[in-house]
């Protein structure tokens, strides 16, 4: 009775507290709470096996895309549901032997898994809320991300792909948001992107959000925001293919391109991606974006041949061109408006110039009194109201004299 009573001990010693460990202290903003989304669809990973009314296991060689070490397989062994979690599992399988979606056979040694909702589910616009819990350790490369339903016919990048989140193990803690397309990729080194530390993104569950409308891409984690894609594309696909269909992707690589550029660490295996919950919503009724209007008055500069930009901080899509603004005529002032989420917050610069290839030159400098963070950026917090900003002097903190 006694080593009974013993062996229940450890039992609930070394599952139960797995379990906590998993849910305790995660962060999750409740969105369904918010009035200005409603739930149109998710899965919350709570019934017994993979529900494929939504899903794809894929089964891809190694080495298919990126370089990647695993194999992608439809076992059990590398995806599976446990705790009301889904599972993408990476394992050290020396010698597997496996057949892919073509029919091929094929040798690895590593299996991980990915699933997709192609061809199942797939949507425009909206809120999209995935609540993981990241792997840790090298050469693992965890990915949620997005792909235009017209991939099978217009190809990629073309397509559009929307990374919401973007993990490689070797810089433990730093998440990545990017959008590809034919204009903006990472094969030209374009593509646009911004990256948030955050410490416990191995340790704990955090909520990858995406807010997609026809006007910008708004990245989030655990309901803050940290990066933004702004629409200037002015109806062109190659910039702007975001207007279309998308499917939604979980997978876990291994190695890689990107993920393996530190190697492969043998400790980091068994490799888990936990998903609790994947939620796709639409606006309310209530809900409007607000139109801003930012002025610049360059009385007092030389304005260059390529004209004024706004770019820099959060409103700057992680690339150094910004967003045109227009001359009003018969003035110096130069103005741009935008459609921004309301109550939200933004940094940014003015720039003289276009310079999409460089950080440097053309900048405002601010001075402590008006500019914030590191490099001294303009800030904005706007509400839900329609704002009309005063026109200020390039490089200062008041309106221009």
């Amino acid at each position: 009775m006694i080593n009974f009573l013993l062996s229940m001990l450890i039992s609930f010693l070394i599952f139960g507290c797995h379990n906590d460990e998993q849910k305790e202290g995660d962060k999750d903003p409740n969105i369904s709470q918010q009035t200005n989304w409603n739930l149109v669809w998710s899965d919350e990973f709570d019934q017994q096996e993979l529900d494929l009314s939504n899903w794809n296991k894929l089964k891809w060689r190694p080495g298919w895309v990126n370089n990647e070490l695993q194999a992608y397989t439809d076992r059990d062994t590398n995806i599976f549901l446990e705790d009301g979690n889904l599972v993408l599992q990476g394992l050290v399988e020396p010698g597997y032997l496996g057949t892919d979606y073509t029919g091929s056979d094929y040798s690895s040694d590593y299996t991980s898994g990915r699933i997709n909702t192609d061809d199942k589910v797939s949507m425009t616009y909206g809120r999209f809320d995935v609540r993981a819990k990241l792997p840790k350790g090298k050469g693992t490369w965890p990915a949620i991300w997005m792909l235009g339903e017209s991939i099978s016919t217009v190809g990629w990048p073309n397509c559009g792909e929307i990374d919401i989140m973007e993990h490689v193990g070797y810089d433990d803690g730093m998440i990545h948001g990017s959008i590809h397309t034919e204009e903006y990729n990472h094969m030209s080194n374009t593509q646009k992107s911004g990256s948030k530390f955050l410490s416990t993104a191995t340790d704990s569950f955090h909520v990858y959000s995406l807010e997609w409308s026809p006007n910008y891409l708004r990245y989030l984690i655990d309901n803050e925001p940290y990066f933004f894609v702004y629409n200037d594309s002015n109806g062109d696909p190659k910039k702007w293919p975001f207007d279309e269909p998308h499917y939604i992707i979980l997978n876990l690589a291994i190695g890689g391109d990107w993920g393996g550029v530190q190697g492969v660490s043998p400790s980091a295996f068994p490799m888990r991606m936990y998903v609790d919950y994947v939620r796709v919503y639409k606006n309310s009724d209530n809900y409007n974006d607000v139109s801003v209007n930012f002025k610049v008055d360059m009385k007092n500069q030389t304005v260059s041949e390529t004209g004024v930009w706004l770019s820099g901080g959060n409103l700057g899509s992680g690339q150094p061109g910004g967003i045109q603004m227009v001359p009003s005529v018969g003035s110096n002032i130069w103005e741009l408006t935008l459609t921004l989420p309301p109550n939200s917050s933004y940094t940014y610069k003015f720039r003289n110039g276009y310079l999409p290839n460089s950080w440097q030159g053309g900048w405002e400098i601010l001075d402590n009194n008006c500019g914030v963070g590191e490099y001294n950026d303009r800030s904005l917090t706007i509400s839900d109201i329609d704002t009309l900003l005063p026109p200020v002097c390039f490089g200062e903190c008041i309106i221009c004299d």
